[in-house]
């Protein structure tokens, strides 16, 4: 026992000396540290500035703490003696770091620090130029220490290297933050201070810790939140009470990337109490609905939103249709508000900082917005109708009802939306984020219905749309002037990502905006050579098809056309199940697009595809392009269509033509015969890649065509040649209903 007890009074003996010795050079060492005086006198000359660091070095696992350490420690202080004349600043402290000691956070450095001064004096440096340093510390583990070490040194004795001057240099001009440039702001929130500014273009993705000069003023201990919008962000703490003192705040934001660690000093002022000081949950929630009111007047939403309203316009004449497609628009839009909402919640409870706009910090979304925002923008302006004839057609003519088309244009408006931050809304939001689920809750349904109730007020009042211009032309030209917001929108997000990714990255995103714009080039033309006649096929499935005359008879009068269309209905067609098909004729690409203009322009159309959501569902569409053929469809009633899968299409055209012209000579095909070849986009496992025909006046002339063949020598050789580049799909047979002419 007396062996143990002296053991330990040896211990406290060495401790004592060891913390407290000193000695006559640059360095004083203590137990578990040392400290060191770097200066860099390069002239001796009067009034010159010198940078002088004091170098702390610690233990391994063995940290000392920052001028403001948290939640517990203390910063180290300097007492300098100096020769008349000279003059010293400081301390300037380097950057720290975040020190973890549950259930405290403490701020500071781990193995070693330069804690820097500026020396000047007004008389040269000479012999008797010496200074002294008295420190004190704390070095600390699972324990904290007390340091102290005694310093005296002559700086005219310059015993730095070149090799450490420049360290020395080199870490003052990296770790000593700069002053922060930007604009900075701060105010409390509820039970938070929050800090707004705005984010250096090299920060945009950096995680951010603030660190304030003085204590009391938040909760260290507590997650520091953090909302992007772009190019600026908002720090949210939850403060002390103590920090109602407070006039000022000051401190370090520390930006965190990936390999690099960039602090800014920044002081602002801090009101007693914040204009959204005594924001309500109610308050909020009807902050949230106006904010969501104005959002569609932004740029980025206003271009979607005009679909709608256009879409509105053209079924004006069904008020039901109206406030049904209102109702699953403002559904889309809702659902998608609170599936945000509930992602931001989740991941923030989680641990991650994230806010409103998280998806812009992702390249892929930023990405996938600019190629949708360039394709829409292609197609607004492109003169023909691609997404009317044929997006629009299999959209509006499936079961349906064309209001998956409502829904997806009030999703896509949200995910738009995003980027956009309007009036009121940052407040609520910022709100949201901090209160209990249900308010969170409610405040983004408020955001919701605040952004579609525009739309709910015209399905409920559809008089209302009296007031807008009529359906006509203007709408076509209202497109093509909407192509232009939606180009600068797609603009900025390039600019939003190029400070996300690389040059190279970033010019591979650009080909890809070239693509889609020669695709919108390739797609915006019949896909035919040359400018000759052509058809366009769309099949249908109906249980109705007095409906379908009705309502196409109904079509005719509202928006008479030039252009021909026939009904046909499919007689025998094997296993598909298409009832009908709907053949148009266009004598050459001018005729495509004046009718595609038309199915935009005039109200009929809305009301035609209403009509016929109802009774039928599209079973399938498709261009066919006239090879070769003889005589007059026009005036056929009844024909024999083969689908065929054709490998060689000018043998199989030569010896059908053959076949033809003998079958024709000897009335098996008594009328008109020609071979077309299908589209793009056409199934060849269902449809194949061609079909050929055979006209008939009427049923009786056909039938018996069909069940008394006469075999011929020509017949033969076109089975025996035929075998050898085409396969049969299936053998239609489909009679006229219906000409539009």
């Amino acid at each position: 026992m007396e062996i143990r007890r002296s053991f330990i009074y040896l211990k406290f003996i060495l401790f004592f000396l060891f913390s407290s010795f000193s000695n006559a050079g640059n360095i004083g060492y203590a137990s578990n540290s040392s400290v060191e005086i770097y200066y860099d006198v390069g002239s001796s000359e009067s009034n010159q500035e010198y940078l002088l660091g004091v170098k702390f070095k610690l233990d391994p696992g063995w940290h000392t703490y920052w001028k403001n350490p948290g939640d517990s420690g203390e910063k180290a202080s300097f007492e300098w003696t100096l020769p008349d004349g000279f003059k010293i600043d400081g301390p300037f402290w380097p950057q720290p770091e975040k020190i973890p000691y549950p259930p405290l956070m403490t701020f500071g450095y781990n193995d070693e620090v330069i804690v820097f001064f500026k020396l000047s004096s007004s008389r040269r440096i000479n012999d008797d130029s010496e200074i002294s340093l008295s420190t004190k510390w704390l070095a600390c583990a699972d324990v904290c220490l007390p340091q102290e070490a005694f310093i005296k040194t002559n700086i005219n004795e310059n015993p730095i290297s070149n090799k450490n001057a420049l360290e020395m240099n080199d870490s003052f001009n990296k770790n000593i933050p700069k002053v922060f440039k930007k604009n900075i702001s701060a105010t409390y929130i509820n039970n938070s201070l929050v800090l707004s500014f705005e984010l250096p273009d090299r920060h945009v993705k950096d995680d951010i810790i603030f660190f304030p000069d003085e204590p009391g003023l938040i909760d260290y201990s507590k997650d520091q939140l953090i909302e992007r919008n772009n190019n600026s962000a908002s720090l949210s703490s939850f403060k002390l009470d103590s920090s109602n003192n407070f006039v000022n705040v000051s401190g370090l934001l520390q930006f965190l990337g990936e390999t690099s660690k960039t602090s800014y000093q920044f002081e602002t002022q801090l009101p007693k109490k914040s204009n959204f000081g005594g924001l309500s949950p109610f308050l909020a929630i009807i902050f949230a609905f106006l904010g969501g009111l104005i959002l569609n007047l932004m740029p980025c939403v206003f271009p979607v939103i005009s679909l709608k309203i256009l879409n509105f316009l053209e079924i004006s004449d069904s008020p039901s249709e109206v406030k049904k497609h209102g109702l699953v628009f403002s559904a889309g839009t809702l659902i998608t508000f609170l599936a945000i909402g509930l992602i931001i919640l989740l991941i923030r409870n989680s641990g991650e900082q994230i806010g409103w706009g998280f998806q812009l910090q992702s390249p892929i979304f930023v990405t996938s917005l600019i190629y949708l925002f360039v394709f829409m923008s292609g197609l607004f302006i492109s003169s023909v109708a691609f997404g009317s004839v044929f997006t629009r057609l299999g959209n509006l003519m499936t079961a349906s009802n064309g209001y998956s088309n409502s829904f997806g244009t009030g999703f896509l408006a949200v995910l738009v939306a995003t980027p956009c931050t309007a009036p009121f809304m940052g407040s609520a939001i910022g709100f949201a984020l901090i209160q209990p689920s249900i308010y969170s809750f409610l405040i983004f349904l408020s955001l919701g219905l605040g952004f579609c109730f525009p739309y709910l007020i015209l399905s409920f009042q559809p008089n209302l749309l009296k007031f807008l211009p009529k359906p006509g032309q203007w709408m076509e030209s209202f497109k093509k002037f909407m192509a232009i917001p939606m180009s600068l929108t797609a603009l900025w997000l390039f600019w939003v990502l190029s400070n996300q990714i690389s040059e190279i990255d970033l010019l591979k995103v650009l080909l890809g905006v070239f693509i889609i714009l020669i695709l919108i080039s390739f797609l915006s033309i019949p896909l035919i050579a040359g400018d000759g006649p052509f058809f366009g096929f769309f099949g249908i499935k109906t249980q109705n098809p007095v409906g379908v005359i009705q309502a196409s008879d109904q079509l005719t009068k509202d928006c008479p056309s030039d252009t021909v269309v026939r009904i046909m209905a499919e007689n025998l067609n094997g296993d598909d199940d298409t009832t009908h098909t709907y053949v148009v004729f266009y004598e050459n690409n001018a005729a495509y697009v004046k009718w595609s203009n038309q199915v935009q322009t005039c109200p009929g159309w809305g009301k035609y595809f209403q009509s016929m959501s109802s009774i039928s569902e599209q079973t399938n569409q498709a261009l066919g392009f006239p090879v070769v053929g003889g005589g007059d469809v026009m005036k056929d009633q009844v024909f024999t269509v083969f689908l065929l899968n054709v490998t060689d299409p000018s043998a199989y055209v030569k010896a059908y033509t053959e076949l033809m012209e003998e079958q024709t000579a000897n009335g098996q095909c008594p009328s008109s015969w020609g071979v077309a070849s299908f589209g793009p986009g056409t199934n060849p496992e269902k449809y194949g890649t061609h079909m050929a025909y055979c006209g008939y006046p009427d049923l009786a002339t056909a039938m018996e065509s069909v069940n008394n063949p006469a075999p011929n020598k020509a017949y033969a050789k076109f089975l025996t040649r035929a075998d050898n580049f085409r396969s049969l799909v299936r053998l239609n047979m489909t009679s006229v209903v219906k000409t539009y002419d």
